[in-house]
């Protein structure tokens, strides 16, 4: 039960902040130039930032066992996103089938478990993290563009949040960890993570028009696959972890648990798929995800 009050009151916090990206892009403070630049610096300084700092911690053989747990678990909920996304929606709804898969565990989840656990406990989040930018350059790709060929090694090669992994973990393993002013660095430059990726919310949530969110009968149907359906059937598995791992399951589950991934309406419009929809669809997901998450670590709890 604490730990779904924390979890809830976080939400609000984040809630607080996307309301300003709100307010900032309808009154024409930010625009569609300045978002897409505010999402760069996201995706290029700050969430890599915030991965390299949880990294920066003692290496312990059972904190390395917990890493490899987060991610054969990470890989195993992708896989099993992506045949419960094939049974759940039609082979001509590519966008449905992505909005199932891939949630926003970068956005959402890092916040979360950020302000549930604290910034080592993102950790264990890295693992989902960097199989969701795996999966969805690969997996994403060929959905949404109908095209194997699509399927783009090289924005694997170039990703920033993989490199900040691998650069974590050799600082996790570095006997003598770098020098306090370069790590304080990384770390304020990591602390931008949350409030940018509200303000970016926000004002993916200012483009649509509020009523059509709330009119959409396909919008909530794949909200509740995304937000209920699947994390539900993953807190189940994810139940059967030994006490001593119960956390780690957690953390995974909230990064499972989050709203569709941001990426939804990107790709669709990269693709020529029917770009509204997938942002109504993060839209709605993201709205509604106030009440489901906590919800489901209340459940998580009492299992």
């Amino acid at each position: 039960m604490d730990s779904a009050i924390t979890l809830f009151n976080q939400i609000i916090k984040m809630f607080v902040m996307m309301a300003v990206g709100y307010v900032l892009y309808r009154r024409k403070v930010v625009d569609d130039n300045t978002t897409a630049k505010l999402s760069n610096i996201l995706l290029m300084v700050a969430t890599p930032c915030t991965l390299i700092t949880s990294f920066n911690q003692e290496y312990s053989a059972e904190k390395l066992s917990g890493l490899l747990l987060a991610f054969g678990l990470s890989i195993a909920i992708y896989l099993l996103n992506i045949v419960l996304a094939s049974l759940l929606c039609k082979k001509d709804d590519p966008t449905g089938r992505f909005c199932v898969i891939f949630s926003n565990a970068g956005f959402i989840g890092i916040p979360l478990v950020t302000g549930m656990y604290g910034i080592e406990a993102v950790f264990y989040l890295s693992p989902y993290i960097v199989c969701f930018y795996l999966f969805v350059w690969t997996v994403g790709v060929i959905l949404m563009s109908g095209k194997k060929e699509e399927a783009s090694p090289k924005k694997l090669v170039t990703n920033p949040c993989i490199w900040a992994m691998l650069v974590g973990i050799i600082v996790f393993l570095l006997p003598v960890k770098p020098p306090a002013p370069i790590m304080d660095a990384v770390s304020m430059m990591g602390n931008l993570n949350t409030p940018l990726a509200m303000l970016v919310l926000g004002a993916y949530l200012a483009k649509t028009n509020l009523l059509d969110i709330f009119r959409s009968a396909k919008a909530y149907r794949i909200s509740f696959y995304r937000l209920l359906l699947l994390p539900g059937v993953e807190m189940l598995l994810l139940s059967l972890l030994p006490d001593a791992y119960k956390q780690i399951g957690m953390i995974i589950l909230l990064g499972a648990a989050a709203p569709v991934g941001a990426l939804a309406p990107v790709f669709a419009q990269m693709y020529n798929r029917d770009t509204n929809e997938g942002a109504q669809i993060v839209s709605l997901s993201t709205i509604l995800s106030i009440i489901t998450m906590p919800l489901l670590i209340m459940a998580a709890e009492i299992l």
